[in-house]
């Protein structure tokens, strides 16, 4: 199975869950280089989004978000899918980690210490938790899909979609069964130890 179908596929199952722009991005042949994330962010960026992604899906038994190329994933949607309001929350969001360990301790994001990274992350996802997306045409109906969403919700979102839509996330961290055989609706989860990608 190649990226783009299993983007596509993502796409199909995330339906109006994802971003207006990740989906757009999922419909595309979208390309992922090695390499991307030195050309969107700087050294101090780049560092940040590599531990920010190794946090969220960090290496077990099975390879992390930095494996499986991530960080470059993001580069591509954040420089080349964002629209200009989401990327100003993202780099937003990552200007507020710098903010958060600078008081703590006096460094920023990358360089502060496990707990202050960890204690800065947690503060970002209060904040996203206490967000209300607007409502959407003045419905009754909050929009699925908001450029203004918090930070943790963006950086969550890219890390896993970009996680198991690599060739990593979908062989490596899934069980993968190209031609699968038959069903069976009785089949101990303990057997597999992981859930199966289709």
């Amino acid at each position: 199975m190649q990226r783009r179908d299993v983007l596509r596929l993502s796409l199909a199952l995330l339906g109006s869950a994802a971003s207006f722009s990740l989906a757009r991005a999922l419909q595309a042949d979208t390309v992922v280089n090695p390499g991307m994330v030195a050309t969107v962010f700087d050294p101090p960026g780049q560092a940040a989004i590599e531990l920010l992604s190794e946090m969220i899906i960090p290496e077990t038994d099975t390879p992390g978000a930095i494996a499986a190329g991530v960080p470059d994933f993001i580069a591509v949607i954040v420089s080349s899918w964002y629209t200009p309001t989401e990327r100003k929350v993202f780099f937003s969001g990552l200007q507020q980690l710098d903010a958060y360990c600078l008081q703590q301790e006096n460094q920023p994001f990358h360089l502060a210490s496990e707990a202050s990274r960890v204690a800065a992350l947690t503060e970002q996802e209060r904040i996203a938790s206490e967000y209300q997306p607007p409502m959407q045409g003045g419905s009754f109906y909050r929009q699925s899909s908001d450029e203004e969403a918090p930070f943790f919700k963006k950086i969550r979102e890219l890390v896993v979609l970009g996680y198991y839509t690599s060739e990593v996330g979908c062989t490596e961290e899934l069980a993968y069964r190209p031609a699968p055989g038959e069903y069976n609706g009785d089949y101990e989860f303990a057997k597999i130890g992981r859930q199966w990608s289709h």
